[in-house]
């Protein structure tokens, strides 16, 4: 029983694999904010947060995926603290390691213009030393909850803060993408597409038949991206995971904007690591040093010293003697040992 099972899902993946080689542009498609290596071809690949764990890439990377969107950080709905994903760095590092073509995503709550391009401000210095090729997308879910910070927004006040995400990461260098679902964008339900639809769109369909069975999303719209699944099983990967495909490709990898090259670090590192996540000003008791990962292993990892009477906004405390703070959009971390509140 088992080997029929895994038979068949290796004939599902090399039927997965075959199409996309010959897959045509059935679908509308957009050509601005073209990378200049950009080429009309399509490819398979997941979208991964904290949410699947330690990933073995070299497992990812040998079943044939050929991209990865990776959660950089998120906003919480209920309190607007600014996080990293936990796994981002690690996620960043290991697919690019293995030669995979990376992306990158940040999950919005933001409620106002500043709070948007503080987003994108910390998406892009985080990801600037990594090899960036997909789109850097912008992912704002929730907000019919009522709990969501962003219930009251309307659709024009939340196109605009997605408009100010994304022209902040193009100017940074790199390329936007507007992911929603596919119900909230047709007829501009929730999201004015008449102004979004100028950005690469990933669209979210999940029908009954995922592709190939079902060849392309019926959103009608402008779409460059199909996240068609969040039950695929993937080597690698514990659990389900998102699966996607794009209707473009590139040929070749990006390489980092910041060529200086980021501190290592380990998938036990991430998964060990709690945050207890604050709102709060802090200054430190003594000198301390903002650094990029929490460890002291590498005078690299220094950004910038900080003495007594420096104000500084903490996000987090974390279980491993590390306070999470934000200077200047960029997360930074310091000895919470050396901190002490503002009152």
């Amino acid at each position: 029983m088992r080997d029929s099972l895994h038979r068949k899902k290796a004939r599902v993946w090399a039927l997965l694999m075959a199409v996309v080689l010959v897959l045509s542009l059935a679908v509308p498609q957009i050509a601005v904010h073209a990378a200049p290596n950009e080429v009309v071809q399509a490819a398979l690949g997941i979208d991964v947060s904290r949410y699947q764990g330690a990933i073995d890439w070299d497992q990812v990377a040998a079943s044939g995926v050929q991209f990865a969107m990776i959660r950089v950080g998120y906003r919480t709905q209920s309190t607007g603290i600014l996080n990293e994903d936990p796994y981002a760095r690690y996620n960043l590092q290991e697919a690019q390691r293995v030669g995979l073509k990376v992306g990158a995503y940040f999950f919005s709550a933001a409620v106002n213009e500043a709070e948007a391009v503080e987003e994108a401000v910390f998406t892009a210095n985080l990801i600037d030393k990594y090899r960036i090729t997909f789109p850097v997308a912008y992912d704002c879910e929730g907000f019919r909850d009522a709990a969501s910070r962003q219930h009251a927004l309307g659709r024009d006040v939340r196109t605009a803060l997605a408009v100010t995400f994304l022209d902040t990461i193009a100017a940074r260098g790199y390329t936007p993408m507007f992911y929603a679902s596919k119900s909230e964008m047709t007829d501009s339900k929730d999201w004015n597409m008449n102004i979004l639809n100028r950005y690469k769109v990933w669209v979210s369909q999940y029908p009954s038949d995922p592709f190939p069975i079902t060849p392309a999303s019926s959103y009608t719209g402008v779409q460059a991206m199909w996240q068609y699944t969040c039950k695929a099983a993937i080597p690698g990967i514990a659990g389900d995971v998102d699966m996607n495909v794009s209707y473009f490709n590139y040929d070749g990898i990006a390489e980092p904007k910041d060529p200086s090259g980021a501190e290592l670090v380990s998938a036990a590192n991430a998964a060990n690591v709690q945050y207890l996540d604050v709102n709060e000003v802090v200054t430190p008791n003594t000198k301390v040093n903002l650094r990029t990962v929490p460890g002291t292993d590498s005078p690299a990892t220094i950004v910038v010293p900080i003495n007594p009477g420096d104000m500084i906004f903490r996000t987090g405390i974390g279980n491993n003697g590390w306070s999470r703070v934000v200077l200047n959009g960029q997360v930074l971390y310091a000895y919470t040992a050396y901190l002490q509140k503002v009152m």
